[in-house]
C-alpha cells in the first residue's frame, strides 16, 4: 500500500507562488517551467526536454506521435499533480498485475533519510536537485520491469522532465487527470480557480513527458452525471451504502484496469471482468452485422443522453469530438482534459469497445489537417479500443498513426462526398481500400453521397469483390444520405445508428446516421436474412423463472422477432425433441437436468466440460467439410436462422455469472493474492460451477463444505485431478496449476490452520428442502467472516429472496462484507446465454430492470406493503 508517513508528502501551500508562471493556453503553447515546491521555475530545456510544437504553429501536419510499443513486463509509470488519485491507482494497479508498487517519495527518504522537503532545507535547493536527478535515475534503472511507479509533480524538476521523457519512449507512463472540483475537494486549501491554474499550466509540462493520459473521475463528477450513463447504479442496498467508498474505488478499478489492458495487455491472475463472456473472446470487427451507436461530444459533457440506454443493440460506442473546438456547442473551448472527461463518461458507461472519431471537416487548409492530426494524437493517448483516422490527412501521418496505435485498432477513413464517375464500379475505390491495407488500418471504411438508389445494389457488389480476395482490413461500406439508409442493413462491419428517439428534419444527402440499431435489425428479420427462432427455459418445474421476461424483454428492445418460454416436465424426452425443431434458437437448461443433459450434446464448450454441466445449449446448422463442428466465430455467425439442426454445442454460464459476482464485490483490498482464500458452501452443480469461478479468478485456495462428506471429496478431487493434469490450464493459467481444492470436514469447524481467512464465500445450498416445503435455515460460521478486510458474500437463490445467509451478510456489511445474491448473479448469466443465443450484446440495463422490478413488487409483498428496501446492482 502507499508509504503515509510524515512528511512525506508536499502541501500545496508551499508552491504558493504557482499563479506567477505563465499558463499554457492550449497544446501548441511552448511550457518552459515546472513548479517547484518552494515556488521556483525549474530549468527546462526546449530542445531537449519537451517535445516540439512549433511544427503544429507553422501548419505542419505531421505531428510527433508518441511511443506506443513496449515489452510486456516494462514498468507503468503514473504522474500528475497532487489530489488526482495516482497513489490510489498505483496500488490498484500493482493489485491487478502483481507488480511491485514504488513511491518516487518514499524512495528518495529511504535513500536519504529525509524527505525532499527536509532535504532541501538543510543541503540547500541546488544539492537537492543534484541528489533528487540521481535518486530519480537509478529508480528508473533499478524499477524498469514489473513495478507501478507513483512520480510527484515535482519529479520534473531541473533534469526530471528529460530522464522521464527518456524513459517514456520504452515504458508506458501516464498522465492522471482528474476534475478542478474533484482536486479541490481533496486539497481543501486552494480555490477551484488557483486549482484551475495549476492544472492548465501542469498539463502541457506532464503529456510532454508522457504518452497515455486517464481522467480520473471522482465521486463529486459522477454525482454530478448521475444521468449521463450508468452501467451499474440503480438504488444502493443496505449492505453497499455501509461501505462508502467501495462503489466509488470499483469504478475507478474498472476504468483504469480498462486503459491498462489498453496499453499492455491483460494479466493472467486477473482478467477483465467481461473476459468470460462469449463475445468477449471474438472482436467485434469479425463479427457479422454489428452496430457502433454515435454520440456526440457535447451531448456528452453536457449530460444530454443516458448512455446505458442508447447502447441498447448496439455493439460499440463512437465518440464524435469537434475539430472546431471554439465552436463547440459545450460553450467552453475543448482542451485535452474536457475531451479526456468526455471518454471517460462513456468508458465508464459502457461495456462496449470505443471508438473515437473526428465531426467531418468542412475545410482541407494545411491548418485543419494540423488540427485533425493532433487530435488524433489525443485519440490515441486515451487508449479506446478504435480509432478513426482519415485518409485525407495523407499517407505519411495515417503510417505514423498506424505503427503507434498499440492496440488501439484504426479505422481508416475515405468518404466520397463528391460520387465518382462510375460510383462503386470505379477503380479509385479499389485503389483506396488498398491503400489503407498498405497503411496497415485494421478496418477500411469506404462511405460515399449519393441520391441515385442502385448505388445500393452496387455497393454490396463491392464488397463482394473484395471479399473474395482479402479480408484483412475488415471493410465496412455503404452509401450516405437518405438514399443510403437501404445500404446500411446489408453492411457487416460496425454500421453507425443513431440512438432510439425522434428524428428531425435533415438535409437529403446529410451523412449523420439515420436510423438506429433495431430498425436495422428488424429489418434484417423483415427481409428474412434473419428468422424468429424459439427459446425457453427446461427443467422439473421453471413455472416461476424470470427467464422468459428478461429475454423476451431484451429481444423486443433490440428489434428481434424470437420469443422465449417455459417448459418443465419430469423427464428429457421432450427435451430431445423440441432441441431438434428447425426452429429451435437455444434453451437453458435448470436443475435437475444439468449433468444429464451433457450426455445429448455433439461438442461442449471446454469451460461445460470441465464443470461437468451444462445449463445452456445452443444449435449447429452447418458442419465442416469434414462434418466437424466449427469454431465459435462460425457458430456465432450462423445464429438467428432457422433448419435442420445437425449438431448440439453444450455451454455453461453459471460460472461466468459467479465470477462476475466476485469480481463486481470484491473491493480493492481484497485483491486476490496468492494467499487468498475462498469457501463454497454446498457441492451440487452450481457448486461445481462456483469453484470452476473461483480457480479462474485465480484463487489459489478453495475450500469446499457439504453436509455429505463424500460428496464433497469428489468435488474437490474432480477439480484437483484437472489441476494437476492441466486439463483447466486454459481458464485459470500457469499460476494456477499450484491452486488446490480441499474440504472442510464440518460446518462447525475452525477455519483451517495456516490459510488466510476467507474473503469470498459462496452459498450453493438450496433454500428449500427437497420437499419445497422446509426452508433451509444455513448460515455461515461467524468464525469464518473475521477476515479484517471483510470481502464479497454470494447467495445464488433467489426463491425466496431473503435468506437466513443474506440476513446473516447484511449484518456483516458494516464489516465490510458485500452481499451479491441471487438477484445479482441471474441477470449476469443471462447476458452470457444471450450473447450464445443471439450472437449479439445483452441489453443489460434491460435485463436487470426486469428483475429489479420483480424484486421491488415482491419485496413489497414481503413487507406487507411498507416501505420498500432499496437495492443496488454493483458495477460490471
Amino acid at each position: 500500500m502507499a508509504a503515509t508517513y510524515a512528511g512525506q508528502k508536499r502541501s500545496f501551500h508551499q508552491m504558493r507562488d504557482v499563479g506567477t508562471l505563465p499558463l499554457s493556453t492550449g497544446s501548441t503553447t511552448s511550457t518552459s517551467g515546472v513548479a517547484s515546491p518552494r515556488g521556483h521555475t525549474p530549468h527546462l530545456d526546449n530542445a531537449r526536454d519537451t517535445p516540439d510544437r512549433a511544427s503544429f504553429a507553422s501548419g505542419t501536419t505531421e505531428p510527433s506521435f508518441r511511443a506506443a510499443s513496449f515489452e510486456p513486463d516494462a514498468s507503468v509509470v503514473l504522474i500528475g499533480v497532487k489530489g488526482v488519485g495516482k497513489s490510489s491507482l498505483g496500488v490498484l494497479a500493482a493489485n491487478a498485475y502483481h507488480r511491485r508498487l514504488i513511491e518516487s517519495e518514499r524512495v528518495f527518504y529511504d535513500t536519504t533519510g529525509q524527505t525532499a522537503n527536509a532535504y532541501r532545507k538543510l543541503h540547500g535547493a541546488v544539492d537537492y536537485r543534484k541528489r533528487h536527478d540521481e535518486v530519480l535515475e537509478q529508480t528508473f534503472q533499478r524499477y524498469g520491469k514489473d513495478a507501478v511507479i507513483v512520480l510527484s509533480f515535482a519529479d520534473l524538476e531541473h533534469e526530471g522532465a528529460g530522464r522521464l521523457r527518456r524513459y517514456a519512449a520504452t515504458h508506458p507512463v501516464i498522465h492522471i487527470m482528474r476534475d478542478v472540483k474533484g482536486v479541490s475537494d481533496y486539497l481543501k486549501v486552494w480555490t477551484e480557480d488557483r486549482v484551475k491554474q495549476l492544472l492548465r499550466m501542469s498539463g502541457p509540462v506532464i503529456r510532454a513527458c508522457s504518452n497515455y493520459d486517464f481522467f480520473n473521475r471522482s465521486a463529486t463528477d459522477d454525482s454530478s452525471t448521475m444521468d449521463l450513463g450508468r452501467a451499474d447504479e440503480h438504488e444502493w442496498s443496505e449492505a453497499r451504502s455501509a461501505n462508502g467508498s467501495f462503489l466509488t474505488l470499483k469504478r475507478a478499478e474498472r476504468d483504469f484496469l480498462r486503459l491498462l489492458r489498453n496499453i499492455i495487455g491483460d494479466h493472467d491472475r486477473g482478467p477483465s471482468h467481461q473476459s468470460a463472456y462469449p463475445l468477449s473472446q471474438i472482436l467485434v470487427e469479425q463479427r457479422t452485422y454489428t452496430y457502433s451507436v454515435v454520440v456526440h461530444f457535447d451531448a456528452v459533457v453536457n449530460g444530454e443522453l443516458d448512455l446505458e440506454e442508447v447502447q441498447t443493440g448496439a455493439d460499440a460506442v463512437e465518440l464524435v469530438v469537434p475539430i472546431d473546438f471554439d465552436k463547440a456547442s459545450s460553450g467552453a473551448k475543448v482542451d485535452h482534459n474536457l475531451v479526456a472527461k468526455a471518454f471517460g463518461i462513456v468508458r465508464r458507461a459502457s461495456i462496449l469497445p470505443i471508438i473515437l472519431s473526428l465531426d467531418e471537416a468542412n475545410d482541407s487548409s494545411i491548418t485543419s489537417r494540423a488540427q485533425q492530426a493532433e487530435m488524433i494524437n489525443v485519440f490515441l493517448r486515451l487508449a479506446p479500443e478504435f480509432c478513426t483516422v482519415d485518409l485525407g490527412l495523407g499517407d505519411n501521418v495515417v503510417e505514423q498513426v498506424t505503427s503507434c496505435k498499440g492496440y488501439t485498432r484504426i479505422i481508416g477513413l475515405k468518404h466520397f462526398a463528391k460520387r465518382p464517375g462510375h460510383g462503386w464500379n470505379d477503380s479509385e475505390c479499389v485503389y483506396v481500400y488498398h491503400n489503407m491495407q498498405r497503411l496497415g488500418c485494421d478496418v477500411a471504411k469506404l462511405t460515399m453521397s449519393t441520391t441515385i438508389e442502385n448505388d445500393n445494389f452496387e455497393v454490396k457488389a463491392f464488397k463482394r469483390r473484395i471479399r473474395e480476395n482479402s479480408s484483412i482490413p475488415r471493410l465496412t461500406c455503404y452509401n450516405t444520405g437518405i438514399i443510403g439508409r437501404t445500404s446500411l442493413c446489408f453492411n457487416y462491419v460496425l454500421t453507425p445508428t443513431r440512438p432510439e428517439g425522434p428524428l428531425s428534419e435533415l438535409e437529403p444527402d446529410t451523412d449523420q446516421p439515420l436510423v438506429t440499431a433495431k430498425q436495422l435489425t428488424h429489418a434484417l428479420f423483415a427481409i428474412f436474412k434473419h428468422e424468429p427462432m424459439h427459446f425457453f427455459i427446461y427443467g422439473l418445474d421453471v413455472s416461476w423463472s424470470l427467464s422468459p421476461a428478461m429475454h423476451n424483454a431484451a429481444y423486443a428492445a433490440c428489434g428481434m422477432a424470437h420469443h422465449f418460454t417455459t417448459i418443465s416436465s419430469n423427464g428429457m424426452d421432450e427435451l430431445q425433441s423440441m432441441m431438434y425443431k428447425h426452429t429451435f434458437g437455444g434453451c437453458a437448461v435448470v436443475q435437475p437436468y444439468k449433468t444429464k443433459v451433457v450426455s445429448m450434446m455433439t461438442v461442449l464448450s471446454a469451460h461445460a466440460e470441465a464443470i461437468g454441466a451444462v445449463n445452456s445449449v445452443i444449435p449447429i446448422r452447418e458442419l465442416l467439410d469434414d462434418t466437424s463442428v466449427p469454431d465459435e466465430l462460425k457458430i456465432m455467425s450462423t445464429r438467428n436462422r432457422s433448419g435442420p439442426v445437425k449438431a448440439l454445442w453444450g455451454d455453461n454460464t453459471d460460472w461466468i455469472g459467479l465470477r462476475a459476482c466476485v469480481r463486481r464485490g470484491l473491493s480493492p483490498a481484497n485483491t486476490v493474492r496468492s494467499t487468498s482464500t475462498g469457501i463454497v458452501c454446498g457441492a451440487g452443480g452450481q457448486a461445481r460451477a462456483a469453484v470452476y469461478a473461483l480457480l479462474s479468478l485465480g484463487v489459489m485456495h478453495v475450500f469446499v463444505a457439504n453436509r455429505t462428506l463424500s460428496t464433497a471429496h469428489a468435488l474437490a478431487d474432480h477439480y484437483n485431478k484437472l489441476i494437476d493434469s492441466k486439463v483447466i490450464k486454459h481458464a485459470i493459467g500457469n499460476d494456477g496449476t499450484k491452486a488446490r481444492v480441499r474440504v472442510i470436514e464440518s460446518f462447525t469447524d475452525s477455519w483451517p490452520a495456516g490459510f488466510s481467512l476467507p474473503t469470498m464465500v459462496v452459498c450453493t445450498i438450496p433454500s428449500q428442502k427437497p420437499d419445497s416445503s422446509v426452508p433451509s435455515n444455513f448460515t455461515v460460521p461467524s468464525s469464518w467472516l473475521q477476515n479484517p478486510t471483510g470481502g464479497v458474500a454470494v447467495e445464488l437463490s433467489y426463491n425466496p429472496m431473503v435468506t437466513p445467509f443474506v440476513l446473516q451478510m447484511r449484518a456483516e456489511a458494516k464489516r465490510g462484507w458485500i452481499l451479491m445474491d441471487g438477484f445479482d448473479h441471474l441477470p449476469e448469466q443471462a447476458f452470457a446465454q444471450f450473447e450464445l443465443f443471439t450472437g449479439r450484446r445483452a441489453p443489460r440495463k434491460l435485463m436487470r430492470d426486469v428483475v429489479l422490478d420483480h424484486y421491488r413488487n415482491q419485496q413489497k409483498v414481503d413487507d406487507g406493503g411498507g416501505v420498500e428496501r432499496e437495492r443496488a446492482f454493483a458495477v460490471d
